[in-house]
């Protein structure tokens, strides 16, 4: 027979279906806690390399302005020294050819084309320098970085959704 003032359930004990609960919760909570790190991990990541990126920009950005600077005022000297140089030696260097030819052929239509010719080379010299120096002045490289910081970001933060 049992004895029927016994206690069905003992307050000092707990049974092994609450264990069993409490040992759940504790692991979905350790879970929960290890993604939250997880995901604080890489948005300090993110950030460290965002840092780094816009400290890379900043310096590629002074160092393109400090040679736009420079090919500018070599532009300027450019422009100061050859407009006037430029028209006196072209034209007298141009006569010079087509004296030269003249005397060499005797034709006046050549010497006068030469002196065309050699007009129009000097011109083209001129104006593909003055094109490459165009092409030093401007900020390409610091767009093309912030372009790539702004695709890196972006995927940074589509990886972290």
């Amino acid at each position: 027979m049992t004895n029927n003032n016994e206690p069905v359930c003992d307050e000092n004990k707990i049974s092994d279906e609450a264990k069993s609960d409490n040992l759940f919760d504790t692991e979905q909570i350790e879970q929960k806690f290890n993604e939250v790190s997880s995901m604080f991990n890489k948005l300090s990541d993110t950030i460290d390399a965002l840092g780094k990126w816009s400290e890379s920009t900043i310096q590629v950005f002074f160092m393109e302005l400090l040679r736009s600077i420079a090919a500018s005022k070599q532009f300027l000297l450019c422009q100061v020294l050859f407009i006037p140089l430029l028209i006196l030696f072209v034209f007298s260097t141009c006569i010079a050819i087509g004296i030269v030819f003249y005397s060499l052929t005797g034709y006046l239509l050549v010497g006068v084309g030469t002196s065309l010719l050699s007009m129009l080379l000097v011109l083209a010299g001129l104006a593909y320098w003055q094109k490459r120096l165009m092409k030093m002045i401007g900020f390409t490289d610091t767009i093309a970085q912030i372009k790539e910081g702004i695709d890196v970001v972006s995927k940074a933060s589509k990886s972290l959704d």
